[in-house]
């Protein structure tokens, strides 16, 4: 074994014990918390619940951690890369099997005199929000001061390939530190828009591979015939640990996808889902919806109400603005908002347009007006602004006419211009928030709109719901592509 390969091997066995010992002061702050919420909160609300409640979790701590670290190491969240929402979704697993396993342990030792099953579902709920959070800041670390990255090379200089780069700088979570590109053939003459360091050639790789101790490799090279990417990743292979190939199938439905394959004939096959066709997620769907927005009804409430005085006062008409909508299946609803918009409205645009030539053209690419719209009000500018504008439509998800995630609500003049897309998109409610609205909002054209949001229905699932809603409240508070 050369140097460099112990080096490596060294840096990776560090960077998993960092790993473990991150996620075990996380799972003890998550213990300890709840024995204090145990012994101080809950017998103070409910007196059924004795103060002096002996706790030893000490005395059993040891193989509560083991349980718990065996897990997730067993659903390999020390050795495998994923970006933070894949791998929380596997940490919510890892994370709920271990607690069953240690209130099965509990149950059949007969230990519930010494370690209360109450602290145990405590610990359990807040391990569900501390563990991601702990180890996300504890992998950004770990990235920074050189732990947790991964050296990986590109072949592919071409847009693709850039596209590839960009995800990687992004997502330091993720760890992967990129070492350049490798180019091929008439890719020479390519220019991006950011500068990136050229390795060198595919002629070079296995020199550049063996000096730089490169263990992974992404091939970027949508424009290859199949049989020369198979000779390709083939050559490669046996100077690199793993091989990533992003092939040119963007927007193809990936989320609980598999792969396959046909052995005498060896032949790869993807199989991808049509979540959203089935009738059971139909109803998965339908009662997360209710339920959470039964949970954020009482508090949005008193927000509607006091944003209704402060329309009221700020200029003529009504609070609620209500317009025709498609919904699922092509049905049409009325669709609340808070009224935004002076009431001539029609008129403010059409004169603006007269004057405005460029405006017209952002209207006619965006359906929408990015800079300033003389049609809103002043009240109107923060609601469109912060997004607050449609909280009423928790109504229309609660009624069964939205969702809380879904594709934008589209006007019934904008079938005709949805074209093909609308086939995919009407399978589902639209949504008060969704994938678009976290991915640039008003940046993105009509048409990546559109291609967004059928890539939405073909690869839902509640964690993606999940994972959007989170994301909702971080684009909101930046007020990312609001106008």
């Amino acid at each position: 074994m050369s140097d460099r390969q112990i080096s490596h091997s060294m840096r990776k066995a560090f960077a998993i014990c960092s790993l473990l010992i991150i996620d075990a002061l996380a799972l003890l702050l998550a213990f300890f918390s709840s024995v204090q919420i145990r012994l101080q909160i809950l017998p103070a609300f409910f007196g059924f619940f004795p103060a002096d409640f002996p706790l030893t979790y000490t005395t059993h701590l040891w193989w509560i951690l083991i349980l718990c670290l065996g897990c997730l190491a067993y659903a390999g969240l020390y050795t495998k890369r994923r970006s933070f929402w894949p791998e929380t979704r596997h940490l919510f697993v890892s994370i709920s099997l271990a607690f069953i396993l240690i209130m099965a342990v509990v149950s059949l030792a007969k230990l519930s005199g010494e370690v209360s099953r109450t602290s145990i579902v405590i610990s359990y709920l807040l391990a569900l929000i501390i563990m991601p959070l702990v180890r996300y800041g504890g992998k950004v670390l770990l990235f920074n001061i050189g732990i947790w990255e991964e050296p990986v090379l590109i072949l592919g200089f071409n847009h693709t390939g850039c596209l590839v780069a960009e995800a990687l700088q992004n997502d330091q979570y993720l760890g992967y530190r990129l070492a350049g590109f490798l180019t091929m053939n008439g890719e020479s003459d390519y220019k991006p828009q950011k500068d990136y360091n050229i390795a060198g050639s595919y002629e070079q790789a296995k020199t550049i591979i063996t000096s730089q101790g490169i263990r992974h490799i992404i091939i970027a090279a949508p424009h290859l015939p199949g049989s020369e990417l198979v000779e390709l990743s083939n050559g490669l292979q046996p100077y690199t640990r793993s091989i990533i190939i992003v092939p040119d199938l963007v927007g193809l439905p990936m989320v609980d996808g598999e792969t396959d394959y046909f052995f005498n004939e060896q032949i790869l096959a993807l199989r991808i889902k049509n979540n959203l066709a089935s009738r059971m997620n139909m109803v998965i769907k339908r009662i997360f919806d209710l339920v959470m927005a039964l949970l954020l009804l009482i508090p949005l409430v008193l927000i509607m109400f006091i944003f209704s005085i402060l329309i009221k006062a700020d200029s003529a008409g009504p609070v609620f603005y209500i317009s025709k909508r498609i919904g699922r299946q092509g049905k049409e609803f009325k669709c609340l908002k808070f009224r935004t918009m002076f009431l001539d409205n029609d008129r403010i645009l059409e004169e603006y347009f007269k004057s405005n030539a460029d405006a017209l053209q952002e209207w006619q690419q965006y359906y929408k007006l990015r800079g300033e719209d003389p049609r809103v009000t002043g009240m109107g500018k923060f609601l469109r602004k912060t997004s607050l504008d449609e909280l009423p439509q928790i109504i229309n998800v609660l009624k069964g006419e939205m969702s809380l995630v879904g594709a934008r609500p589209y006007l019934p003049e904008e079938k005709l211009s949805m074209g093909s897309f609308a086939d995919t998109i009407l399978l589902a409610n639209p949504g008060m928030t969704g994938l678009w609205q976290v991915s640039g909002r008003s940046e993105i054209d009509f048409e990546g709109r559109l291609r967004m949001e059928a890539w939405y229905v073909r690869n839902w699932s509640i964690w993606l719901d999940i994972s959007l809603m989170f994301r909702t409240i971080s684009v909101v508070l930046r007020r990312e592509g609001a106008y």
